[in-house]
């Protein structure tokens, strides 16, 4: 991966219905290598699949990352699926992990009645020994309504999230100049998300995290993140942080074992660091997150299913 794959990555990711010339924009390249490029991340899986939901603002959601820990005796695919099971799940990383096994676990909850039920979810297993559970900071959209105009289109937009507008008109039956002005409307609303899911340990790359903590006393929040993205530009995709803690799961994406082990060796130096662990993903489980579920329902419930 390259600096213009990461940002291709990273406008797909935002919104998955930028066009491939706001992409040829934004990169450079002409908008037939954009597409190439776009074709060949979702070939390699490294692009998994585009994705319509709600924002979490929209059912008052927050965003939750877990380290679970376990004692290495599960069915590693029968873990992952009872974990899946759970409506909270959205994302599981399986790690590599000397001794016993390692996930981190990523999804939403409404309220601390579902946190505690989260909680507790996670600790059912007999395998399982520790969970760090952290609520994490991440882009909350905004609260908006739905006018039944949007839900009929975002039944077919479920469905194919980078439908031409063309297309969208056929199906529903709407003008193309309606169609475009109502999803126009999705996207400035800040209610909806048009996202990509993707999956950073596919391919030949090496996907890792390190999660560390800093001292508070020593440097702030902003400042730990605006170091990361500084030193790594090209290497770090996501610096995940816990919302109350000083708890950092920065994630990478580099072409080595041997890049990950300086990088991680780099962070541990660091003045304002207190504490280190590197966590290296070999694998990616994908589920449908509680604000796609939730769009679901109220498209089902406006009688566009």
């Amino acid at each position: 991966m390259d600096l213009v794959d990461k940002t291709i990555l990273i406008e797909i990711s935002t919104n998955c219905r930028v066009s491939y010339e706001n992409l040829s924009r934004r990169t450079g390249l002409s908008a037939n290598a954009v597409k190439n490029r776009v074709t060949a991340l979702l070939e390699s899986g490294t692009i998994s699949r585009f994705a319509v939901s709600l924002n979490a603002a929209m059912i008052n959601a927050e965003y939750f990352t877990a380290l679970v820990i376990t004692d290495g005796t599960e069915d590693i695919d029968e873990f992952v699926g009872r974990m899946g099971d759970s409506p909270m799940v959205g994302h599981i990383s399986l790690l590599a992990s000397a001794g016993g096994g390692a996930y981190l676990v990523w999804g939403q909850y409404i309220g601390s009645s579902m946190l505690s039920d989260l909680r507790a979810f996670l600790h059912v297993p007999s395998e399982v020994q520790n969970v760090e559970l952290h609520t994490i900071l991440w882009s909350m959209g905004k609260k908006v309504r739905l006018a039944n105009l949007h839900l009929r289109i975002l039944a077919i937009l479920r469905e194919n999230p980078r439908a031409p507008i063309n297309d969208v008109a056929n199906d529903t039956g709407l003008a193309p100049k309606t169609v475009r002005r109502a999803i126009r409307e999705l996207m400035e609303g800040e209610g909806i998300k048009f996202s990509a899911r993707p999956d950073m340990a596919a391919g030949k790359l090496v996907n890792f995290f390190v999660r560390f903590e800093w001292n508070e006393d020593e440097t702030s929040r902003n400042e730990v993140v605006t170091w990361l993205l500084k030193e790594y530009p090209l290497e770090l995709w996501d610096p995940t942080q816990s919302a109350t803690d000083p708890i950092i799961f920065a994630e990478f994406v580099v072409e080595n074992l041997h890049e990950a082990e300086e990088i991680a060796r780099n962070i541990r130096s660091r003045p304002f660091v207190k504490s280190t662990t590197t966590l290296v993903s070999y694998s990616n489980q994908k589920f449908q997150y509680f604000a796609e579920t939730m769009l679901d329902e109220m498209i089902r419930n406006a009688g566009f299913d």
